[in-house]
């Protein structure tokens, strides 16, 4: 089992893939819906929503990685601190 510092890094790492893959989904889905034309129950317009979702799953991703990969970095220099 993994614990402390290798664990955050392979969530870190995790986020990331998570963040490209729900714009990659967004994206396929966005353009699913405009070729497809639509339907009565989804129109074209949906397509703008999921494109929207997408780009903010990949943000709200992004950041939680660099959250992670920053509080990583400040353990790494306190490490460093407190054996000096």
């Amino acid at each position: 089992m993994l614990s402390g510092p290798k664990f955050l890094e392979l969530s870190s790492k995790i986020f990331k893939v998570l963040a490209w893959v729900s714009v990659a989904v967004g994206v396929v889905s966005a353009l699913v819906i405009f070729i497809g034309g639509g339907t009565p129950d989804a129109p074209r317009s949906t397509g703008f929503v999921g494109l929207l979702l997408g780009v903010v799953y990949f943000f709200l991703f992004t950041v939680a990685s660099e959250v992670i990969a920053l509080l990583l970095d400040m353990r790494s220099k306190l490490d460093k601190g407190s054996n000096a």
